[in-house]
């Protein structure tokens, strides 16, 4: 009785694993078959796909079934494919070193197996409906998208890692062994790839970097654990001092197998090397082998911790460069102490909530759009607090919000005094500003977050009593982080929208009447001005055309003229040449005479 009992136990552990390979099978083929009817009804309930042609339906449907890379789907996707390779790189030379692992949690190492495999098989038909970018686009042909995939070297990782290697357990030698599965390894290249897009999208890059870091050391730590516990049970427990001792109190205990492992890994692969030394000839080559690996460990070590300091520290030595810039000129013109006092503590505010005042110089790498868009995110809101922005076009918001500049206020600064020159407007962005008397001693109001000023003066309102000047002294309380936008900036935009200029000056108005700081007989007067000044305009311009048109005649006179003039020049040199001619004939003639009467005189003498 207890044979066929000992018999029916041998036959339910051997068929224990075909039956959860079978089980998992039918859950696929039952996921399969929901993708499948899902997609169906799609395609027979889309009324629209209806009047498409059957070439437009192929096409919605493969674009409804296309993974984008950049997308959060495949994000998360990705994590979850990196959970299950982490767990088969951790847990599979585990469970081949130390037995106890193994055979204490089998059911539930099985489930976990196979649940990974799933996931592979998944994975591996999005990859086959991963878009990629080709002229700049999502390419959604599914027979371009499983050529691309098949022409990429990860297909044969994926293969490779697909393979079917379970059925390998019913060999009675190679009964649930887990180091049968090592072929899932392959498929490593997705934990690099979620690696690097997870550091490109963090926030916190260089601790994430720590972090891959550290983990990869403890891989290579357990990995190397494992493999001495795998020769230490080739060579033989407790032959010799370098193999694990098995004869200890608590050496056949699988806590205290793994913490001696992982404890002699770490030992060796950093180099310190206080262990037993080995004595035979596979403990040496395994010993030198890991002092090599040790020292390139400790050089990865050593380089990317320096370099993920280094790059934590790049702002901050870049912080203190500008700050030591400014305490040697500051020492160099002999500045004051409490100048200088207030100089370093708004270095120090500035560090203490990183802020940045330039913003230009952080997005100049970005295109004009993402620009606007940040500035859109950051500034529209704050910039319809104005009441004159209030309702205006969303236009000209947009070119507004680009304008504005962060400025930085310490304790007791004034931002504006009474009968300052207006340029500026300010939005409170942070902190509280007070609105006080000459002498600074009174304090009229409180200017809190949100809270606006300025605006009017750079309005250059006509018929304003306090004209383009401060009407208030306002001074920082604390830091206050203030948008500024300046006159020069203003009108350079309202220039291209002439009704919304128009609108603001009417709003800047109703504001002034409110306050009864408006002169209603200048801006009456001021506007008569502007009324007419298109009659001045289109006059000076009708006097410009009547000047030009006088200047032109005057030219073509002048041509004419001149023409005239080097006609008749021509016709006195020509009749000079010919006089010249003549003279010089007739002197010539003369000559010849006077030689033949010279002549003659002298035949007679002879």
């Amino acid at each position: 009785m207890n044979k066929s009992e000992n018999d029916i136990q041998i036959l339910n552990d051997t068929t224990r694993p075909l039956n959860i390979f079978h089980r998992s099978i039918r859950i696929i083929s039952r996921f399969a078959n929901c993708i499948c009817r899902r997609q169906t009804k799609l395609q027979h309930t889309d009324s629209s796909l209806e009047k498409l042609t059957p070439k437009d339906k192929d096409k919605k449907s493969s674009e409804h079934w296309v993974f984008d890379p950049q997308e959060s789907f495949y994000y998360y996707w990705s994590s979850i494919v990196s959970i299950a390779v982490l767990y088969n790189t951790v847990t599979l030379i585990g469970r081949s070193a130390f037995l106890l692992l193994q055979e204490r949690l089998l059911i539930v190492w099985l489930i976990c197996d196979y649940l990974c495999d799933i996931c592979y098989i998944l994975d591996t038909l999005i990859q086959t409906r991963k878009g990629y970018l080709e002229q700049g686009l999502i390419v959604h042909d599914l027979v371009k998208l499983r050529k691309h995939y098949i022409q990429n070297p990860t297909f044969i990782l994926d293969i490779l890692s697909l393979l079917p290697t379970d059925f390998l357990y019913f060999i009675p030698k190679l009964y649930l062994l887990p180091s049968l599965r090592f072929n899932r390894l392959f498929r490593l290249y997705r934990f690099v790839e979620f690696s690097d897009k997870v550091e490109t999208q963090t926030n916190h890059p260089n601790i994430f970097r720590l972090v891959s870091l550290l983990t990869t050391i403890l891989i290579l730590i357990h990995w190397n654990a494992c493999f001495y516990f795998i020769i230490s049970r080739w060579i033989g427990y407790s032959t010799d001092p370098w193999v694990y001792n098995m004869t200890a109190p608590t050496g056949t205990t699988l806590t205290t197998q793994y913490i001696y492992c992982f404890f002699w890994s770490t030992l060796v692969l950093t180099n310190i090397g206080e262990v037993p030394p080995p004595e035979s000839d596979v403990e040496i080559l395994f010993v030198t082998a890991d002092f090599l690996m040790g020292v390139i460990v400790f050089a990865t070590i050593v380089g990317n911790v320096g370099s993920i300091i280094a790059s934590m520290n790049t702002t901050r030595a870049d912080f203190r460069q500008k700050v030591d810039q400014v305490k040697s000129y500051m020492e160099f013109r002999k500045v004051g102490a409490e100048l200088e006092r207030r100089v370093i503590t708004w270095f120090d505010y500035l560090w203490l909530q990183k802020q940045v005042t330039n913003e230009d110089d952080i997005l100049e790498s970005l295109p004009e759009k993402l620009r606007v868009e940040i500035a859109i995110h950051i500034h529209l809101a704050a910039l319809r607090r104005v009441p004159i922005f209030s309702e205006a076009q969303s236009g000209l918001l947009v070119e507004l919000v680009t304008r504005l500049k962060l400025q930085i206020f310490s304790p007791g600064d004034y931002v504006c005094k009474k009968g300052d020159i207006g340029k500026e407007m300010y939005i409170i962005k942070r902190g509280r500003l007070s609105v006080v008397s000459d002498d600074g001693t009174k304090v009229f109001v409180t200017l809190e977050e949100g809270s606006v000023f300025g605006e009017i003066s750079i309005l250059n309102i006509p018929g304003s009593k306090s004209g383009n000047r401060r009407t208030a002294n306002i001074r920082s309380v604390g830091y206050s982080d203030l948008f500024c936008l300046t006159k020069q900036d203003l009108w350079e935009v309202v220039a291209e929208y002439p009704s919304a200029r128009d609108t603001l000056l009417e709003r800047g108005k109703a504001h002034l009447r409110k306050d009864n700081l408006l002169d209603e007989d200048a801006a009456q007067t001021a506007q008569q001005d502007q009324e007419a000044l298109p009659d001045k305009v289109a006059e000076i311009q009708e006097n410009i055309d009547k000047i030009e048109t006088r200047i032109a005649r005057i030219m073509g006179e002048y041509k004419a003229n001149m023409n005239a003039l080097g006609q008749r020049l021509q016709i006195i040199e020509h009749l000079a040449e010919e006089k010249h001619g003549v003279l010089i004939d007739d002197k010539h003639n003369q000559q010849n005479t006077l030689d033949l009467i010279n002549i003659g005189t002298n035949d007679n003498n002879t």
